[in-house]
Parts: C-alpha cells; sequence; structure tokens
C-alpha cells in the first residue's frame, strides 16, 4: 500500500508537505472506511471557504482562527491523494478537482484578506491587489508542480498528474462527464501558466535531460513555493496579527524568491558538478 508520490529511496526534504506524517496515519484509518477522496477534498474546500469568510470580518481572533483553518486544510490536502493510491485507486477527477478547489480556496483566502483591508481603508485598491495576488500564487504553485511532477516521472513514482494535462486520460473508474467538467475548469485556470512555465523551463535549463530535475536540493527549495508552505506563513502572519502581510508576502518576496530561484536553477544547469552524489 503506497501512501506517498514517490518511492521512498527518492524521498527528499519536502517543507510544504509538513502535514504528511500525521495524513499517513490518518490514512491508513480510512481505507476501509466509505469515506472517498473527493470527500475529503471537498471538506478542506469548505474549511477554507471558511477561513476566508474569517479574514473578511478583518477581527484579529477571527483571522488567528482562520489560520487554524489553513494548517487543517493543509493536513486534509495531504490525505485525498495518499488515500486513493492506498486504494490503488488513482483518478484524474480527483487529480483535476484538487488542483480546481485549491484556486477557489486561495482565491477565497485573498479576498477575505483584501476586502477586510479595503473596508478598513476605504479604497478599492486591496481587492486589484489580491486579484494580482491570485494569479501570481497560482503561477507559483505551477512552478513547483511543475518540477515536482518531472521529478515523480523521472523516479519512478505517482503519475497522475502530467506537466501539460489533458482530459484523454481516464481511469475506468472516473465519471467521464465530471472529468471534462473539472477539465475544462482546469484548462481555464492553469493550462496557460503550464505551457508558459515549460517555454521557460526550456530557457533556463536547457537541456530536458539535465541532472537538475534530480537535485533534491533544488526541489527542497522549491516546496518553499508550494501551497502548504505558504498557508504555513500565511497562518503565522495571522496568529502573530498581521494578515494584512498575506498579499505583500506573495507579490513582493515570492516573487523575488521565484526570480531567484530561476537564475540559481540557470546556474545548476551549467554545472559541471551537475552528477554529484546527492543528485541521485
Amino acid at each position: 500500500m503506497s501512501l506517498d508520490k514517490v518511492d521512498a529511496r527518492h524521498h527528499f526534504l519536502d517543507l510544504s508537505d509538513y502535514a504528511r506524517p500525521l495524513a499517513r496515519i490518518v490514512t491508513r484509518l480510512l481505507v476501509p472506511t466509505p469515506i472517498s477522496p473527493i470527500h475529503v477534498t471537498l471538506l478542506y474546500t469548505a474549511i477554507g471557504f471558511g477561513a476566508g469568510a474569517l479574514y473578511a470580518t478583518g477581527d484579529s481572533l477571527n483571522a488567528a482562527l482562520a489560520g487554524v483553518l489553513l494548517v487543517l486544510k493543509s493536513f486534509l490536502d495531504a490525505i485525498d491523494g495518499s488515500l486513493a493510491r492506498a486504494r490503488n485507486r488513482p483518478s484524474r477527477v480527483g487529480r483535476f478537482l484538487d488542483s480546481v478547489c485549491d484556486y477557489f480556496v486561495n482565491a477565497a483566502i485573498l479576498f477575505g484578506v483584501g476586502s477586510a483591508m479595503a473596508a478598513r481603508t476605504g479604497s478599492g485598491w486591496p481587492i486589484i491587489a489580491a486579484l494580482a495576488a491570485l494569479e501570481v500564487m497560482t503561477w507559483h504553485g505551477t512552478a513547483f508542480n511543475f518540477y515536482y511532477v518531472t521529478y515523480r516521472h523521472l523516479t519512478g513514482g505517482d503519475r497522475t498528474s502530467q506537466t501539460q494535462e489533458s482530459g484523454d486520460d481516464v481511469y475506468p473508474w472516473d465519471n467521464r462527464a465530471t472529468l471534462k467538467i473539472v477539465y475544462t475548469l482546469y484548462r481555464l485556470i492553469y493550462d496557460w501558466q503550464d505551457r508558459w512555465m515549460a517555454a521557460i523551463d526550456r530557457r533556463v535549463t536547457g537541456d530536458p535531460t539535465s541532472a537538475v530535475y534530480r537535485d533534491k536540493r533544488l526541489l527542497t527549495l522549491t516546496t518553499l513555493m508550494g501551497l502548504g508552505f505558504q498557508l504555513l506563513l500565511f497562518a503565522a502572519l495571522s496568529w502573530v496579527g498581521r494578515a494584512e502581510w498575506i498579499l505583500w508576502l506573495i507579490l513582493g518576496p515570492y516573487n523575488i524568491y521565484w526570480f531567484g530561484l530561476m537564475i540559481y536553477r540557470k546556474h545548476k544547469s551549467k554545472s559541471p558538478s551537475g552528477n554529484d552524489s546527492y543528485i541521485r
């Protein structure tokens, strides 16, 4: 019964997946139950919307509670895919639904923060900032997903996700009508970003066989752009009474970090030490 996306020998430090140890325990408990991965996905989506509503109140105690909900959301997000793998029932419906729900949860959080700021300042600019932060945050997730999915394919890990998605792939147990709906939503939200990321990577890395794709240190650095780590930072800001900093964290430091990481990846892809032992 495999619960993880890669075999143990290919594990690396994933800072975005801090909830995984507890999620493995809960997943094993859920395997014999009628609870499905989609149930888990819908539950964490509702929790994420609840966090957004709490942020929208502008109350510091509600924001702190929202931070708790974000950590709970990340914990549940580590379960749905693990549960599918434990039952040997990977799902393309679940794959696309997960990403679509993540997008709308992020929207609820950022617009909740933005609306509270707008109400306090009497200005509309926080709503514009929230919209920009939503697209930028989605881009960070796309970049993280690109390198993690590439790594999983190279190391024989989970192949439910692709770097360039197609709605043609389907498992026998997937409902085709539902798949068509969630794939259409996925394309509207993510498809252009997937294509841009692939094009940028070709310019940055150059060689599609480069050992940089197996570099575990670089993968760990990439996980700082994973949704789980970002939500943990949001929670921390909420707990210290600085929920409004969430928008600036995404628009400022995180963009700088992404540019820096791309520069570092380009340097490593050209490094003669690309076959160092830590890559394997």
